[in-house]
């Protein structure tokens, strides 16, 4: 359940800035401005994400972004981790946390001028607008001035629109209606190997975890009959021959797509199959909390359907 997702040199840096040590968190922000082949906007994101996760209850970046003020990864990390407290604000109902997301704008801002052809800040703009448009009708032209200029850097980021399909979600700024008109357009404009056709099956998943919100396990509708309707088949086999099915380079957070396709498959009766078997040998150890908390516990719920698969093809005697 680890969200570094095997970057050991993501891991390794996480580890060092939770007890201080900024040098490796900057040599692998920094490598994703200026890998071999151009920016890696998706390992970026992947990466500043993960860190500030770690470190937003210390104080620990904003002593690297004073020692280092024109690092735009100081910069873009300090903003990550404020934008993860008014996240946290947010779904907690702390008193002040607009102003908190109205701070982290600001780091945004500052951290989007220093460096302007990246994505990156704007992802994190894309998420603040949770926090600020939460409960209210307000908010929804500014929330797609930033979808809009996250797509002028990377027209089909992977992060950008996982935060734009959430901020859509019924719990957040949304509706069912709305999150699946989104997804649904987004998965049929991206281009042939582009890890945004998951999303119409993330939002499968988002419309059974609210129907089963609070609601006793008892009373909880089947996730097979949820996963099981035809709607979903038709989206992971979409799913199976857009992404799946393409040559593609792997793109930082790919396991976390793989677990919400295993997912789908497992629950919609497709345990029993040689793309599941090899979906669960690509992931390896790398499940993820979201989206098998959703259907039971995470690791139990994994663990489960990895031996009804691995079981049922196994050969014969």
């Amino acid at each position: 359940m680890d969200p570094a997702l095997g970057d050991l040199a993501l891991a390794e840096a996480r580890d060092a800035l939770a007890s201080g040590e900024w040098g490796p968190a900057r040599e692998v922000l920094a490598e994703t401005r200026h890998g071999d082949s151009g920016p890696q906007w998706d390992w970026r994101s992947h990466r500043v994400r993960v860190l500030a996760e770690a470190v937003a209850n210390s104080s620990w970046v904003e002593r690297w972004q004073v020692l280092e003020p024109v690092n735009p990864d100081a910069a873009l990390l300090r903003a990550q981790v404020e934008t993860v407290r008014a996240l946290r604000g947010a779904v907690a109902g702390t008193a002040g946390y607009r102003e908190t997301a109205a701070e982290a704008q600001d780091l945004c801002e500052h951290a989007a001028a220093m460096a302007p052809s990246d994505p990156t800040p704007w992802v994190a703009m894309l998420t603040l607008a949770r926090a600020a448009d939460r409960g209210r009708n307000a908010g929804r032209d500014d929330f797609w001035r930033r979808w809009q200029e996250m797509r002028a850097r990377d027209a089909f980021n992977r992060d950008g629109h996982h935060e734009a399909l959430t901020y859509l979600f019924a719990a957040w700024c949304g509706s069912h209606a709305e999150m699946y008109d989104f997804a649904y357009w987004l998965a049929g404009q991206a281009p042939p190997g582009s890890p945004l056709a998951v999303l119409p099956l993330v939002g499968h998943a988002e419309v059974y975890r609210a129907a089963t919100a609070g609601v006793a396990l008892q009373l909880r509708p089947s996730p097979q009959a949820h996963w099981g309707r035809r709607l979903v088949s038709t989206d992971v086999d979409r799913v199976l021959r857009s992404w799946l099915g393409s040559a593609i380079v792997p793109h930082a957070q790919a396991d976390l797509d793989r677990n919400y396709l295993l997912h789908a498959m497992v629950l919609s009766g497709r345990v029993d199959t040689d793309e599941t078997r090899a979906l669960f040998d690509a992931i390896g150890s790398h499940a993820m909390r979201v989206p098998w908390s959703y259907t039971g516990d995470p690791a139990s719920s994994f663990l489960y359907w990895r031996e009804r698969a691995f079981k049922a093809g196994a050969p014969r005697r």
